[in-house]
């Protein structure tokens, strides 16, 4: 279906076309395109459009994408980040019950193509009863797999951005999943043979608690 804007004749189509038995359905008719030609026909065509969001207006789409708790992304491309949001809603109502991991991972590839990547974390079985204080992205056969996981983001992203999206990545996942957001800071090789490495992040977290 295309998004097209309908004017004000196409709503009032049916009743001026319909047949007037009298001066009184005349006039009624008269004041009702009167009304429909003084209001602003951009409100018409978002209640016109309410059966199918995605394809209407900013206003709209904005408006149902806050409803659902998803991202609200502004961009300084203003075409590309209403496309965007777009594409996200169309696919969070096309998913239904099967939305999950997979949906939050369509999410950021939209948003951050080839910027992102979730990782599921283990833990210490050693360590099991300071769960969740020894979690790593590297399964070993002393860990077991929690509900925990990583969404990293590339540093090259704006940071400010991201922290704002950042509650709301969070609520994308199933209830059971515990998701944090990390920046991921790649290293480069310095030549040293011997040495103690490690990954660093910046990791958000907003869960209340």
């Amino acid at each position: 279906m295309d998004n097209v804007a309908l004017t004000a004749n196409d709503f009032l189509a049916p009743i001026l076309k319909s047949h007037k038995a009298n001066n009184l359905e005349r006039a009624m008719a008269g004041v009702f395109a009167g009304v429909i030609q003084d209001m602003q026909i951009e409100q018409l065509n978002d209640i016109y459009s309410y059966g199918v969001p995605w394809l209407a207006s900013r206003t709209v789409v904005e408006r149902f994408t806050k409803l659902n708790g998803l991202a609200v992304l502004r961009r300084d491309d203003a075409n590309l980040s209403d496309k965007l949001m777009s594409v996200i809603y169309a696919n969070w109502e096309s998913m239904a019950s099967e939305r999950g991991l997979g949906f939050l991972q369509f999410v950021l590839n939209m948003l951050y193509p080839e910027q992102n990547e979730i990782k599921r974390l283990w833990h210490s079985k050693a360590q099991a009863s300071n769960y969740p204080l020894h979690v790593s992205e590297r399964e070993s056969a002393d860990s077991f797999l929690t509900s925990r996981l990583r969404i990293k983001i590339d540093s090259s992203v704006d940071i400010g951005e991201l922290s704002e999206l950042a509650p709301t990545l969070s609520r994308l996942v199933p209830w059971q999943v515990v998701p944090e957001v990390a920046v991921s800071i790649k290293t480069e090789d310095m030549g040293i043979k011997l040495a103690v490495a490690a990954n660093m992040y910046h990791v958000a977290n907003f869960s209340p608690y």
